[in-house]
């Protein structure tokens, strides 16, 4: 029993000796303020002594009695206002398979910490803060909600900056790289506008102690900013419900949203171009002599094929989504007028050959019968057929005819209904 008092004594007095050198601590980082600010108003009063402390000294003053732990209006029981600005230099890699976008830029977040100020007591109207102290001075806790993946720029240093003003006035830098989420809607693909949005919001701190708010000119752009693939049709800030609710109180959220416009230039030329052109080409068979079959059949299986192999390759940077695409439409509509084509001529050949038939067979029967064949095969048709077969030569060639009248007018209006319905409504919805 003596041996576990004289245990607890001893944790007893270390206890206290910590206690004691962490408030003396304080007191003389409390006492050097003081001082420094004892020192700059005798300065203030006495014109022949205009030196003030050096900055050295007064910002380890403060940093010594500083709490980086505690928000600057904890005591108060008030919200610290944080202001916040985005200056985006790039946006890029929106990515339709992973429905995200990356952009990069710099995040300028302002507020005021009464323990900062310091008016008139050093030759300073503000303090250039570096990275490596940042950490000593209590940040908002800002974090985007819907970001995948993100990192801080530290080439050649980190790219974080913090300035604090005489009235405590804090601004505070940092340009950062990310990857965010955003959901889109891909039935008007190619032809679709997409509105991705940037969420901003205070992580452990509810509305009680930090609230965010669009600086003045909350949102600007790099002067060589350019889209691969969408132009920025507009872009706001909007304030927005939390995505965490909590009973203590809602968290603050920011949102940004841009809206997305897809240039249908590479489109055009990748696919919407050569896919008519596949289409035409397959017409090319109207003109051919019906008993040219290796030649039609060759070119009805390379537009097939063809066709297929360019649907392919359109959809492969796609998502598999449950519902159908502008780009489904038109390439399964194109395969409709390749396949068509072909089976057109398959109908051809089949009344050609069918009629052929029955020729032959009335030959066979009157050879068996001994008939006469001299009066029969005296008439000829112009390509040398008798004239027997000439009326399925008729048939076949008055549907090569009428096909290549109903083909491509059938297919002109098609096109005219797809752009009408996917790329002339889609500006007006854009526009509403």
């Amino acid at each position: 029993m003596p041996e576990m008092n004289i245990s607890w004594i001893i944790v007893y007095m270390a206890i206290l000796g910590q206690c004691c050198s962490l408030q003396t601590r304080h007191l003389v980082a409390g006492d050097r303020l003081k001082l420094l600010q004892r020192k700059a108003d005798d300065a203030r009063y006495k014109r022949d002594s205009p030196k003030k402390p050096p900055r050295t000294d007064f910002l380890q003053a403060i940093l010594d009695s500083y709490d980086s732990t505690i928000s600057p209006n904890f005591d108060k029981d008030q919200p610290t206002v944080v202001t916040v600005k985005l200056r985006i230099s790039s946006f890029d890699s929106v990515t339709e398979s992973s429905m995200d976008y990356s952009l990069t830029a710099l995040v300028t977040q302002e507020w005021k910490d009464p323990r900062l100020m310091f008016f008139n007591l050093i030759d300073a109207k503000y303090l250039e803060l570096d990275a490596k102290l940042i950490h000593k001075i209590w940040v908002p806790d800002l974090y985007f909600p819907n970001e995948k993946k993100s990192y801080f720029h530290d080439v050649t240093v980190p790219n974080r900056m913090l300035h604090v003003h005489e009235d405590g006035q804090v601004i505070y830098k940092a340009r950062i790289s990310l990857t965010a989420s955003c959901p889109m809607d891909l039935r008007r693909y190619p032809m679709d506008a997409q509105e991705c949005s940037l969420f901003l919001e205070s992580f452990a701190y509810s509305q009680r102690t930090v609230i965010f708010v669009w600086a003045d000119n909350p949102l600007s752009f790099g002067e060589n900013l350019v889209l691969p693939h969408f132009r920025m049709l507009k872009n706001a800030p909007y304030t927005c419900e939390p995505h965490v609710r909590v009973d203590a109180g809602n968290f603050s959220c920011l949102e940004v949203r841009f809206t997305l416009k897809r240039n249908l230039g590479y489109y055009m030329i990748q696919i919407y171009i050569p896919s008519i052109f596949i289409v035409a080409i397959s017409w090319v068979s109207f003109w051919l002599n019906v008993d040219a079959v290796p030649a039609r059949i060759s070119l009805g299986i390379l537009t097939v094929l063809t066709m297929t192999t360019q649907k392919s390759s359109a959809v492969t940077n796609l998502p598999k989504v449950s519902y159908i695409k502008a780009i489904d439409v038109w390439m399964a509509a194109c395969l409709c007028f390749v396949f068509a084509a072909l089976l057109e001529f398959a109908f051809v050949n089949i009344m050609d050959r069918h009629q052929l038939k029955r020729v032959m067979a009335i030959r066979s029967e009157q050879q068996q019968n001994n008939i006469e064949l001299k009066e029969i095969v005296r008439n000829r048709s112009p390509d040398g057929r008798p004239f027997y077969t000439f009326q399925g030569i008729r048939r076949a060639r008055r549907l090569d005819f009428v096909s290549r009248i109903v083909f491509p007018v059938s297919f002109a209006i098609f096109i005219t209904c797809y752009w009408v319905v996917y790329y002339f409504d889609n500006d007006n919805l854009i526009k509403s």
